[in-house]
């Protein structure tokens, strides 16, 4: 249903203009930004009219996340990043442990959901990000689709962001401050399965180590309580 949203010949004509200027040296490229900086916003490639795309690889696949503070969302569908891997520091208050971040790896990839947003939104899901990420401009690609499509996404900054791969540990040599919480893990396989991401990524999300923790107000507003883990 959503996928069809791209098939509008003004909105894709849009974004096919912002593709070959925002993604022309390929799948790999970002353009990465200060939250706060005064760069023009019709400027960013994930723009188009009066809405941008963004690439939502965390918490926000989840629709019931994503719309608490960004209720114009709307799902495209799963869209795949390349050359990046999906990490986890820097431990969130809010989810009892380390956020999902993604970091550029040669061969890797990282599934997420793209979403269309309006710019009237587009403060408020800066907002929630800053001080631990950075805004940068990904090229993803619509599953089974060969076109690069520019989307707003957020990365941890030089300071947070992990300098050592995750998947090159055993689950036992994790660190504490590498692990996700339970619920935060939970909320991620909820939102992938929603987004219809493959079932092979979903498991990797499945196998990763957490902390065991649980955030019990965000387990009941997010249903998350039938999603299991090893």
């Amino acid at each position: 249903m959503n996928r069809k949203r791209l098939t509008n010949p003004v909105v894709w004509l849009l974004s096919s203009v912002r593709i070959s200027n925002g993604c022309k040296v390929g799948p790999t490229s970002s353009i990465r930004r200060n939250i706060s900086g005064n760069d023009s916003i019709e400027a960013h490639p994930e723009v188009h009219g009066n809405k941008f795309f963004y690439f939502g690889f965390g918490s926000n696949m989840l629709a019931q996340r994503i719309h608490i503070q960004n209720p114009t969302a709307q799902r495209i569908g799963a869209a795949l990043l390349s050359d990046y891997r999906l990490d986890f520091a820097h431990e969130s208050p809010r989810w009892r442990g380390a956020s999902a971040t993604i970091v550029p790896t040669p061969g890797e990839h990282t599934w997420g959901a793209l979403w269309e947003i309006d710019l009237s939104n587009m403060a408020d899901i800066d907002n929630v990000h800053l001080g631990t990420y950075e805004a940068t401009t990904v090229c993803v690609k619509l599953q089974n689709e060969k076109t690069h499509i520019p989307a707003r996404a957020f990365m941890m900054t030089k300071t947070h962001l992990p300098e050592t791969n995750l998947y090159d540990m055993s689950p036992d040599q994790v660190p504490p401050e590498r692990q996700p919480s339970k619920t935060y893990l939970q909320c991620l396989i909820k939102g992938a399965m929603e987004s219809s991401i493959p079932e092979e990524y979903v498991t990797r999300l499945r196998n990763l180590k957490h902390n065991g923790k649980v955030v019990s107000n965000l387990e009941e507003i997010l249903n998350l309580q039938d999603v299991c883990l090893p």
